[in-house]
């Protein structure tokens, strides 16, 4: 073990999923799909995440919907849609 002494690196946030996030913005009540996971466990979690705010790039909380379906090979997709505008 060895002590090697650094300034720490800065953190790194996703740009893909706040771009993503602004792309649903810029078209509200449309669907899209938006990753492909290897199960549904992690695309329900990943969709979760998403309507709870819970995933930074798509907070407030409730301004985007998500869902996940399942494909037949047992992989699942996530989809998501920005309603924040319709829902006054």
């Amino acid at each position: 073990m060895h002590a090697r002494f650094e300034p720490l690196p800065a953190p790194t946030r996703s740009q893909e999923a706040h771009d993503t996030a602004q792309a649903l913005r810029e078209r509200p009540d449309e669907w899209a799909h938006i990753e492909d996971l290897g199960n549904l466990n992690r695309a329900t979690n990943l969709a979760y995440r998403i309507r709870t705010g819970r995933h930074s790039a798509f907070r407030p909380a409730g301004a985007f919907d998500a869902t996940a379906r399942l494909a037949d090979d047992g992989t699942a997709s996530v989809y998501a849609c920005y309603v924040s505008a319709t829902r006054q």
